[in-house]
């Protein structure tokens, strides 16, 4: 009996392409270009009306043309709605998107379309990490923040009501805030699957039980829109890059936050900055099970959980297909 012949991809432009744009992602100020953009091109053009409905447009087009491409208009939060619908579709296999940064956090763009090495219009298989709570599961493709971090968004979108504060400023002040009034949280936090930095070479898990004042599972590298935060991330390592930042004083804090946005503060080879060191453990691993935090926060979407419950993320080598624009 002969195995089935494998499936042949059609590439990006032979595709039917699907634009799919929020009105109201980030300062709105690219909704009219692109909408003449778009109906110039003579593609088809669909309109989301919130997070919600733009994930059940996507699972909506792949369920019913798994072979599409979707171009998603929007930020962070939209990417995050646009993989869970490509997952719910069930044709994770065959579909492919891409994103045209228009929203207030564009953390996932930065580096997918400009930094990740990925030729223009070519698909590349990318990770996903999976987040189970709550007996529910979701996934993402960007980073999950937990901890001093998660605290710092949820307060950045009150911040961003304000006509002065947008993007990264709209960040930086939610930082502020929140270290105003610092906290940490207590944390256990099993890593699975770890693997040297180096050389990839499988290591023993790591247990870790202490108070901390972050912790992102990352699969790109940026958050915050701009903070180089997992700077050894890459999206198709088939690893999740996880930090934890232990507590460390406010005065501690500001003087190192610069090397901390720009990344440089580890090498490639696990090294770290001298000032970092006590301060961040930084690994490759598969799976993370943490139990403590109150809230997580997915591409910029916060979610509550329970201190009781285990927040379980899961790395899925190759989940979908992605197309750098």
């Amino acid at each position: 009996m002969k195995a089935a012949a494998p499936i042949v991809l059609p590439n990006v432009s032979e595709r039917r392409h699907v634009h799919i744009i929020n009105p109201n992602a980030g300062s709105k100020k690219y909704y009219s270009a692109a909408v003449s953009a778009i109906e110039k091109s003579g593609e088809e053009r669909l309109e989301s009306t919130s997070g919600e409905h733009l994930r059940a447009l996507v699972a909506d087009l792949f369920r019913k043309d798994p072979f599409a491409h979707a171009i998603v208009y929007g930020g962070d939060g939209s990417v995050y709605e646009a993989v869970n619908g490509i997952m719910e579709s069930g044709a994770a296999a065959t579909a492919s998107f891409s994103v045209f940064p228009a929203g207030s956090g564009n953390d996932f763009s930065t580096f997918a379309n400009d930094k990740a090495g990925f030729k223009k219009a070519e698909l590349n298989k990318i990770d996903l990490i999976s987040v189970s709570h709550g007996g529910k599961r979701d996934y993402f493709a960007n980073m999950m923040n937990i901890g001093f971090d998660c605290a710092v968004v949820k307060e950045t979108y009150t911040l961003k009501k304000k006509p002065f504060l947008k993007g990264p400023a709209a960040y930086i002040a939610g930082v502020l805030k929140v270290l105003a009034v610092k906290k940490t949280i207590p944390a256990k936090i099993k890593l699975s699957g770890v693997v040297s930095l180096d050389k990839k070479a499988p290591q023993e898990d790591i247990v870790m039980e202490k108070n901390i004042l972050l912790t992102a599972c990352a699969n790109g590298r940026y958050c915050g829109g701009g903070f180089n935060a997992a700077s050894l991330a890459m999206l198709n390592d088939g690893l999740m890059d996880v930090l934890v930042v232990n507590d460390v004083s406010r005065a501690k804090f500001i003087s190192i936050v610069g090397n901390y946005k720009k990344g440089d503060y580890i090498s490639e080879d696990g090294s770290m900055m001298s000032s970092f060191k006590n301060v961040i453990d930084y690994c490759k691993c598969r799976r993370m099970e943490i139990v403590g935090p109150e809230m997580v926060c997915l591409d910029g979407e916060v979610m509550e959980t329970g201190r009781e419950e285990a927040v379980v993320a899961e790395v899925h080598p190759g989940a979908v297909w992605f197309a750098a624009i």
